[in-house]
């Protein structure tokens, strides 16, 4: 697949130290936060970014995300990552990534579902402007199908800690940014379970916002020996914030 034209924005990148993880690969919040500057930065450029929304009293939040890896860029190891618009599913607008090596290999299919929601009532909107300003690509995807739900309540979670969002974890939009989430769930397994795992597969869910102060509770646990599950709540009013779905390689 050639990227070519404004529907497509390709970066380079190396994994350097302070993207990579304890195992010497690009670690999962890393990514995510390419991935989140990466859309912000080709909505902007296609003049339908956060400036742009935020004169509307607008602002995009991401709603769900399903990530596909082969394999993740070694420390030091150069890649590039392409975006692009992928389509519209209801009130959800959906973004395509894509990770490659310098050979070309596909390493990571990844596929976002955002919303754009009203400063003021927290409600989301119409994406009838969205249509119009995008151009959107829907004949070529990175993932086989749109992130799907998490239908999964742990009842009976194996590992529960309490964490607090502080400051430095609250983004421009005065909530938590999504890479948060992210991070406290893999905080959740051991040193030793993570050193011996390849991520195959992770699916989160963004259910509710949280904003700095929130003491939270991350609750996980294994569902077989290939999954394991997460959900982030606020433990003032019980508000389930976000399921994390993570899909272990055997």
């Amino acid at each position: 697949m050639k990227f070519e034209g404004k529907q497509f924005l390709t970066k380079s990148f190396v994994a350097s130290s302070y993207l990579s993880d304890l195992n010497g690969r690009l670690s999962i919040p890393s990514m995510l936060s390419i991935f989140q500057e990466m859309a912000w930065e080709h909505a902007t450029i296609n003049s339908f970014g956060f400036d742009y929304l935020r004169e509307q009293g607008l602002f995009w939040v991401i709603s769900r995300i399903s990530i596909d890896i082969s394999r993740l860029p070694k420390w030091r190891e150069e890649f590039s990552v392409t975006t692009w618009p992928s389509g519209v599913d209801g009130l959800l607008a959906l973004r395509d990534f894509q990770i490659s090596d310098c050979d070309g290999n596909i390493l990571v299919g990844a596929t976002t579902s955002w919303l754009i929601v009203d400063m003021k009532t927290r409600r989301p909107q119409r994406l009838d402007t969205f249509r119009e300003l995008m151009p959107i690509c829907d004949s070529y995807r990175a993932a086989k199908a749109n992130a799907e739900r998490i239908n999964i309540n742990l009842h009976s979670p194996k590992i529960m800690y309490e964490t607090s969002a502080k400051i430095s974890d609250i983004d421009v939009n005065g909530h938590i940014n999504n890479t948060k989430y992210v991070e406290w769930a893999i905080n959740s397994v051991s040193e030793k379970i993570y050193r011996e795992t390849e991520i195959q597969r992770i699916v989160v869910n963004y259910l509710a916002e949280g904003f700095s102060g929130d003491i939270l509770l991350v609750k996980s646990s294994e569902l077989d020996e290939k999954i394991i599950v997460s959900s982030i709540t606020r433990k003032i009013d019980s508000k389930n914030l976000a399921l994390v779905q993570i899909i272990k390689a055997l």
